[in-house]
């Protein structure tokens, strides 16, 4: 199977695929979730679901400190990685010593789904698949349908809103605080869900922000994911105490892998979200 990947390399993957090393979390669950965790020689340490299947799986390292030698010598046929996640060095190191090595970036929703029809190309599991970019359109659609039906609420109110899709900042870090910007994951699943993704336009993908300028902005809601950072309900509290007129029950902590995890997981943390965004 030929096939071109994020790199602008067309990579030649043997069929069928036997053996495959996961540098990438939501990758790893999602080959569990397609069927094909018999063919997982390698994961990282951060590949952490399903539990507690995928402790059976060897762990080769980090997503940025991999263990180069270790991997090689697992001869897999096929290392999967992702562009955000793992270095470019240690990409070009494995395909140097001979390895089938696909890169992926899903930035949107459609693109994280997309990826799943794929991975199911390549593992033969294309049924499995299918049933699962299934499952994610049906929510996608029963989001904007949930949209539509607050847009025409809101007209029906004695005093409408000026705006009916949420205003959302979603934080990735503290000290500094960060938070998810243009052309990412986090802010299509914002936008998917309903909200306006209010840093949509930075140039970088993940801004340094001031509480001022977050104020400037004029959010409705303020995400804090438990990962990367683990957001806890002290941090909460330095938001609330900035932004007083802002309801408390705006300020709220949702599952940073159903935020940030493209794949599999994706119809489901489309409902377990749909809370989040709601207003």
């Amino acid at each position: 199977m030929k096939l071109t990947d994020l790199t602008f390399t067309e990579i030649e993957i043997p069929q069928p695929v036997r053996r495959v090393v996961s540098l990438v979390p939501s990758i790893t669950e999602t080959l569990f979730a397609l069927g094909a965790a018999d063919r997982l020689v390698g994961r990282t340490i951060y590949c952490v679901s399903p539990q507690p299947q995928v402790r059976e799986i060897p762990t080769v390292g980090g997503t940025k400190n991999p263990d180069l030698k270790k991997i090689v010598e697992l001869r897999p046929d096929l290392v999967l990685a992702n562009k955000e996640e793992n270095r470019r060095e240690d990409i070009l190191h494995l395909r140097e010593q001979g390895l089938t090595v696909h890169v992926c970036q899903p930035t949107t929703v459609e693109e994280g789904l997309a990826y799943v029809a794929t991975a199911g190309r390549i593992l033969e599991r294309e049924e499995a698949a299918e049933a699962i970019v299934r499952a994610g359109v049906r929510e996608v659609v029963a989001a904007r349908d949930r949209a539509e039906q607050l847009e025409q609420a809101n007209r029906l109110r004695m005093k409408p809103r000026d705006h009916t899709r949420p205003r959302v900042v979603a934080f990735i870090w503290r000290e500094p605080w960060m938070a998810a910007g243009g052309g990412t994951y986090i802010g299509d699943m914002i936008e998917t869900l309903g909200g306006a993704h209010l840093l949509h336009a930075t140039q970088d993908r993940y801004p340094q922000v001031s509480m001022d300028e977050v104020i400037a902005l004029k959010p409705d809601i303020l995400l804090f994911p438990d990962e990367p950072f683990h957001f806890k309900q002290a941090h909460l509290d330095e938001w609330r105490k900035a932004l007083p007129d802002l309801p408390p029950e705006r300020f709220r902590i949702c599952d940073g892998q159903d935020l940030c995890w493209f794949g599999a997981r994706i119809p489901d943390a489309l409902k377990r979200l749909a809370s989040s965004l709601a207003w």
